[in-house]
């Protein structure tokens, strides 16, 4: 009688398996990452001009440089998620530097070049705007 309950469970969990060879795909795990909106992951680079500025992002710090000022570095926060928005915001002594990107077409208005997110940077009271784009996106296009 036992053999015969056993036989009978493993013809019962055959059966309720997928056939070979099926198309069906296996959902992930219950432990893989879930994303939602745009990649704020890696390096990007943000520019704007009428004022020339720039900003880095990269796994240790963000820092932006602009004509006559000096630079400003922050360590890293890490990005948060603000609705579609990737949002930088750090520290360097008093100062306080926040970068924004906002997905959508952007146009330096003076290259080729194609930048991805609408960029926004906020230091001392100022704003200023521009575009950014991940790092090695602008690598592979013409430099300006």
């Amino acid at each position: 009688m036992r053999h015969a309950l056993l036989i009978a469970a493993a013809l019962l969990l055959a059966a309720c398996e997928a056939p070979m060879g099926s198309s069906e795909e296996a959902p992930p795990p219950a432990d893989a990452p879930v994303t939602f909106g745009p990649d704020y992951s890696g390096d990007f680079d943000a520019l704007g001009t009428e004022p020339f500025w720039a900003v880095k992002v990269r796994a240790e710090s963000v820092t932006l440089t602009r004509p006559d000022q000096p630079e400003v570095t922050t360590a890293n926060p890490g990005v948060r998620a603000d609705g579609e928005q990737g949002v930088w915001d750090g520290t360097a002594g008093e100062q306080r530097l926040v970068l924004r990107l906002t997905p959508g077409e952007c146009s330096d208005g003076m290259s080729d070049r194609r930048y991805g997110y609408v960029a926004e940077v906020w230091i001392d009271g100022e704003t200023l705007r521009g575009c950014a784009a991940k790092t090695d996106a602008l690598a592979a296009q013409p430099r300006p």
